[in-house]
């Protein structure tokens, strides 16, 4: 992981705006030369430095290297090589209405249906880092910049926010999440900081600080944010409107890659210095452990489906992990909170 220093730059486009503090922006631990053993599940192969993984309806989306690829793999049928979809080049991809994906790269947003129609509409950023739906409909992307961009349902823009260091992820409060009316959180590396914002109003609620190296970030059914930060060590959770931060929990080896399976209420966090990922359960209000596997090399990127398997991009390996849901999985090991 890059080391902390502090420096300062400006978040906002105003000239008397005040400086923030920044801190190196965190990355993912090193992984092992090797992994100490075989990975959980089964692994199908997938391209060595694909750039993004999500889940969506009945596929599993993966891109190519070059960004100019959805590589849509059906979860019924693993073994069989994936579907091939061109596209305008991505940098990010996250899961759709319906099945579909949204994808965002230099000057494009790009919207792949579930029958694999692509979409492509322009994009006023050349350097796009995040893209999630809003349960309003609304379309937000973050940049490298710093900007957050939202576009209506017609995919036609409404704000332009320049007012952060840098976005590295968005997550948005599902129709379930009562009281957060289509809240959805900027995740910021070089604040490691996380601030809600309104993509109806393009209003920003207050920032708080997410530990000294936050990197990523998911959002659970009830709209709660939970953070991996690297640096730290540990998870951290955040909800409500205002966001106030509800717990951090330490996690070693590096938590990095989160997501959360609504089905069976686990938050699942990959540990790349070790290559392992793990399952929290948050019933408590505190995070619990439930089941943890030994993943492939490097496990920078993971997704959950509806059903609740798990699925594990490699970053150094041309593999994806494919580890059913709880209870099920050859190799995943349930335990309880003492191991």
């Amino acid at each position: 992981m890059a080391g902390v220093g502090l420096i300062t730059a400006c978040g906002s486009s105003d000239e008397d705006s005040p400086d923030v503090p920044t801190v190196a922006p965190a990355t993912a631990a090193q992984a092992p030369a090797s992994p100490a053993a075989a990975p959980a599940g089964s692994t199908v192969p997938a391209p060595a430095g694909a750039r993004a993984l999500a889940a969506s309806g009945d596929t599993v989306g993966v891109v190519s290297p070059d960004g100019r690829q959805l590589l849509r793999y059906d979860i019924g049928a693993m073994t069989t090589p994936p579907t091939a979809i061109d596209i305008p080049e991505v940098t990010a991809l996250a899961a759709g209405t319906d099945g579909g994906y949204l994808g965002v790269g230099p000057g494009s947003l790009v919207v792949v249906d579930a029958g694999g129609s692509v979409r492509t509409v322009d994009l006023d950023a050349e350097s796009p880092t995040a893209v999630v739906e809003a349960s309003t409909g609304d379309v937000v992307v973050g940049t490298a910049d710093g900007r957050v961009l939202v576009y209506d349902k017609d995919l036609q823009k409404d704000h332009d926010i320049d007012s952060f260091v840098r976005v590295d992820a968005l997550t948005a409060a599902p129709a379930s999440a009562d009281g957060l009316d289509g809240q959805v959180v900027v995740l910021d590396r070089a604040q490691s900081s996380v601030t809600p914002v309104d993509p109806r109003s393009g209003e920003l609620g207050p920032a708080l600080r997410a530990g000294n190296g936050a990197t990523n970030s998911t959002v659970d059914r009830f709209g709660r944010v939970l953070v991996a930060n690297t640096r730290d060590g540990e998870i951290l959770g955040f909800f409500g409107s205002p966001l106030v931060m509800r717990f951090r929990y330490p996690v070693a080896d590096g938590p990095y890659a989160v997501d959360y399976d609504d089905t069976r209420d686990l938050l699942w966090v990959s540990t790349t210095g070790n290559n392992e990922v793990v399952a929290y359960d948050l019933a408590d209000g505190e995070p619990t452990e439930k089941q943890r596997f030994d993943s492939v090399a490097q496990p920078d990127r993971i997704a959950v489906d509806s059903a609740g398997a798990v699925y594990v991009l490699s970053a150094r390996e041309g593999a994806l992990q494919v580890v059913p849901a709880p209870g099920t999985s050859p190799g995943a090991t349930p335990v309880g909170p003492g191991r």
